[in-house]
């Protein structure tokens, strides 16, 4: 009897786990307008999914989704000693979700608190071109546009920051200055059509 109990409880457990995909998810879906196709990024690894336009690539799809279209930019880096390295540069789209601990009000506090600082860290000639609130799959957010350079080389930075219970959710669009208004459009793509399992 024990082990029927046993038995149960596990079952009742895997088929509760099963339930945070989607039913009748399409795989892809043609907008009716333009006649574009748009692919799925789903995984078990996240609670969320959404929608990118077919000439990108899906990169990583685990904890993080991340996503990229082939127009790449050769960037040229010196290394000490007078050698060059070409580092190859594709516009890009990545979706991650965390935890914290800290007791953040909202996703503006989170970047003028966290995320500034961070930035501060690993990049030179941060400009903030615009911040603004969001809505993404009915939750308020922020969206920052900014401009940083790594490595001497400049590079532009769309990022889209909000909060569900204690979960940080973060989609961060990056291209080199030259690329970065040409596929803008993905990350408009991605919060029209983010949504939580």
């Amino acid at each position: 009897m024990k082990k029927l109990i046993i038995l149960t409880v596990l079952s009742l457990l895997i088929l509760s786990s099963c339930t945070r995909e989607p039913a009748n998810i399409e795989a892809d879906f043609i907008d009716a307008e333009s006649g574009e196709i748009y692919r799925l990024a789903n995984n078990q690894a996240v609670d969320f999914y959404f929608y990118y336009p077919e000439n990108f690539i899906l990169d990583k799809n685990a904890a993080m989704i991340s996503i990229f279209i082939n127009d790449l930019e050769i960037i040229e880096n010196e290394l000490d000693g007078g050698a060059v390295l070409d580092v190859y540069v594709n516009p890009n789209l990545s979706a991650y979700v965390h935890s914290t601990q800290e007791n953040y009000a909202d996703a503006s506090q989170y970047w003028e608190e966290y995320m500034k600082p961070s930035l501060s860290v690993g990049f030179q000639d941060i400009f903030i071109e615009s911040g603004g609130d969001i809505e993404i799959a009915g939750i308020s957010g922020r969206k920052y546009i900014y401009s940083a350079s790594l490595g001497g080389k400049d590079y532009k930075y769309a990022q889209v920051i909000f909060f569900k219970d204690r979960e940080i959710y973060t989609l961060t669009y990056t291209a080199p200055l030259s690329k970065f208004d040409k596929h803008l459009k993905v990350l408009d793509v991605v919060v029209e059509t983010f949504a939580f399992k």
